[in-house]
């Protein structure tokens, strides 16, 4: 079973005769909830279907139509109620009862079928409106939205399909982010236990991949290891267990759904088996059977775009002849952009210049993946460059990316943000090809880098009103509200001395000042706290300032908020470095997020490499000592030429400048770091 970025799972159906798991069932008059929206998730199955766009060439907008469905849309509640039932599809597919349960906000869906022509399961995430239902010719119709690009071989003419089944999610309630997990198998068996109604799921050929796709209002799908997503299963479903619907082939060919609340997940990665304890919901057809090509489709719950555990490193790894101070005079090195397009050199695997760097391509994406990192975090950001290429290969390797505002915006005035914010949404920057939704690599945003020391602070308030205009921005675009917006900064008390239960602990202040600030109060729960932090293990996690716990703690505490440490290390420069010192700061962090993934993102270890300008041999400028890899011997410098850039800079006065491919030898730092991440 192979698994591509979004759907098209490999699964081969036989049949499309659903026999259902219900014994309940109602109509359109005992639909309705004293809730803002219905908790219910609908699953229709079809013989056939297809799907063409609205107007001739225009994909924006689609028709679904499903030929010959199954007289009933079964349906099980989101946690924590446990009801399931059936309702006639043309009580279902009705616009009254549809505003009864949607309200004003279009559900979305995901379609799993067969391609005409192939055994093959593929898949659409879509948002869906306007149901109609023809009796005479037995078919129902939607216009659909195709989401986040879920088909890789859509174009602009129709599909056919066969072997349907659509799966209506139920709204998030009261806007919130919340999202539906979905995980494949080549087998599911459902094993009676001791104890009445209870059973062992279990899960063999699973993964290992898994999907998620939001919720309405949101918009975004992702696709990410199992692993990854077991260890947040107390914090995504912390207040209850997730109802889901398990779907897949019986030996006769048959397809068979059962519909289960879930406990006590396990994983095995090795066995490509995963099981859970169930509760089956409702009365099931005939007996318990096994089922092949099994698609667990578990209800929403909370989730983050951070993986988990949060592996990452800082990196702005420009070869030798970068210095920041005369970035600017050149085109290539403008702004200090290490993701743009045309560094393809350094962070992939083709130059995307008129010069090709082949055979000496640095490909440190892949360097990254290798050691087991799958966090980076960037510092500067041009709008202007097309940074697509540098994203579809992190998500290609399932990094993801905590994209950048570079200091410079933050310190001019209203107006050149109103201008430059907009243009941060875009394609090729954090907005996905069609500009619709985030990028699906970017996990959060930071805005700036340690302005609270500079200019006596001044600028950290225009750091706290930019965050507030950027996450105005975003609503307006209609970007989802999962994207976490961060402002890092100094590891220092500002005021007073501590006091007595640890107050003024290190970055409280300006905590405090971003969390309450008039503009950007509103949005706390899309913010995260991200510190710069060279203190030990200890000091972290066990005993700040003599209190006897640890500073995350008790700044989660404090807040409410949660902790990305989006630098951490130690210099090889300072006294007290060592290699275990360094080891203990990042398996400390990994740690407690395994534990308290609502309030631990991961952190960026600092840095990927030593800052090439500071660097030197015998470690001695503190600066230019925290990296990983060193840059070594020059391997290829690629002259640029005009042709190469697509936007005319006056401050570089014409001088394009030579891109550098130097050699990156590990220094002591290496192994500490890999062995926490690996």
């Amino acid at each position: 079973m192979t698994f591509k970025h979004l759907f098209s799972w490999m699964i081969a159906l036989a049949s499309c005769t659903l026999l259902t798991s219900c014994g309940t069932s109602d109509s359109s008059d005992t639909a309705a909830t004293d809730k803002q929206y219905s908790s219910r998730i609908h699953v229709i199955a079809s013989k056939n279907g297809r799907i063409a766009p609205a107007q001739a060439g225009d994909t924006s907008s689609w028709i679904l139509t499903l030929e010959n469905p199954e007289p009933t849309a079964l349906w099980y509640t989101d946690r924590p109620s446990q009801d399931v039932g059936a309702t006639p599809l043309k009580d279902y597919i009705n616009a009254a009862f549809w505003r009864s349960t949607y309200g004003d906000v279009n559900p979305n869906a995901t379609i799993l079928f067969q391609l005409a022509g192939s055994d093959d399961l593929d898949g659409l995430y879509v948002s869906l409106t306007r149901p109609s239902y023809n009796e005479k010719s037995n078919t129902i119709t939607f216009d659909a939205k195709i989401l986040n690009d879920t088909l890789d071989n859509m174009g602009a003419d129709s599909l056919a399909f066969t072997n349907v089944t659509l799966n209506v999610l139920n709204n998030a309630e009261d806007d919130e982010a919340v999202s539906s997990y979905i995980q494949y198998a080549s087998q599911a068996v459902l094993q009676p236990t001791a104890v009445s109604d209870q059973y062992k799921v279990v899960l063999s050929g699973a993964g290992p991949d898994m999907i998620w796709v939001d919720n309405a209002p949101g918009q975004y799908s992702d696709s990410r290891p199992m692993s990854n997503f077991f260890p947040q299963w107390p914090y995504v479903f912390k207040d209850s267990p997730p109802n889901a619907a398990l779907v897949g082939t019986t030996a006769t060919g048959k397809m068979k759904l059962y519909f289960l609340t879930l406990t006590d997940p396990t994983y095995d990665e090795a066995l490509k088996q995963v099981s859970y304890t169930a509760k089956l919901l409702g009365q099931t057809s005939g007996a318990l059977e096994i089922i092949n090509q099994a698609v667990l489709s578990i209800d929403s719950g909370a989730f983050s775009r951070f993986p988990v555990p949060g592996k990452g490193t800082g990196y702005q790894a420009f070869g030798q002849g970068y210095d920041p101070s005369t970035a600017n005079n050149t085109y290539i090195y403008f702004g200090s952009d290490i993701a743009r397009k045309q560094t393809g050199s350094l962070w992939g695997t083709q130059s995307y210049l008129s010069q090709s760097c082949e055979p000496s391509c640095r490909n440190d994406l892949e360097t990254m993946k290798s050691l087991g990192i799958n966090l980076v975090r960037l510092y500067d950001w041009d709008p202007r460059n097309d940074h697509s290429q540098f994203l579809d290969y992190a998500d290609s390797l399932n990094i993801k990316v905590v994209v950048p505002i570079s200091n410079w915006l933050p310190t001019q005035n209203a107006s050149e943000w109103n201008k430059q914010v907009p243009n941060y949404f875009k394609p090729g920057n954090f907005g996905n090809k069609n500009g619709t939704d985030w990028h699906p690599a970017i996990a959060g945003v930071i805005i700036s880098n340690e302005l609270d020391m500079e200019n006596g602070g001044t600028y950290y308030g225009n750091v706290i009103g930019l965050v507030a205009r950027f996450l105005q921005e975003a609503d307006k675009q209609g970007f989802s509200k999962n994207i976490p917006v961060g402002v890092p900064v100094t590891f220092v008390p500002r005021g007073a001395p501590f006091g007595p239960g640890g107050q003024n602990m290190p970055g409280w202040k300006q905590f405090n000042q971003l969390l309450t600030d008039s503009r950007t109060a509103q949005y706390k729960d899309r913010l995260m706290l991200c510190p710069n932090t060279y203190n030990s293990k200890d000091y972290l996690f066990n005993n700040a300032e003599s209190t006897g716990q640890g500073w995350v703690q008790l700044t989660y505490k404090q807040f409410g908020v949660p902790i990305l440490f989006t630098e951490i290390g130690l210099s090889r420069a300072q006294s007290g470095y060592t290699p275990n010192f360094v080891r203990d700061q990042l398996q400390g962090v990994l740690a407690y997020q395994k534990a308290n993934p609502e309030q631990l993102l991961g952190a960026m270890h600092f840095q990927f490499d030593d800052k090439v300008w500071k660097q030197t041999p015998n470690d001695t400028d503190t600066e230019g000592a925290f990296g990983m890899y060193h840059h070594g011997a020059v391997v290829k410098q690629i002259q640029t030429v005009k042709d190469d850039f697509n936007f005319y800079i006056d401050e570089a006065k014409g001088v394009y400048g030579i891109l550098t491919i130097d050699k990156l030898d590990s220094t002591r730092t290496y192994a500490p770091v890999v062995e926490a991440y690996k």
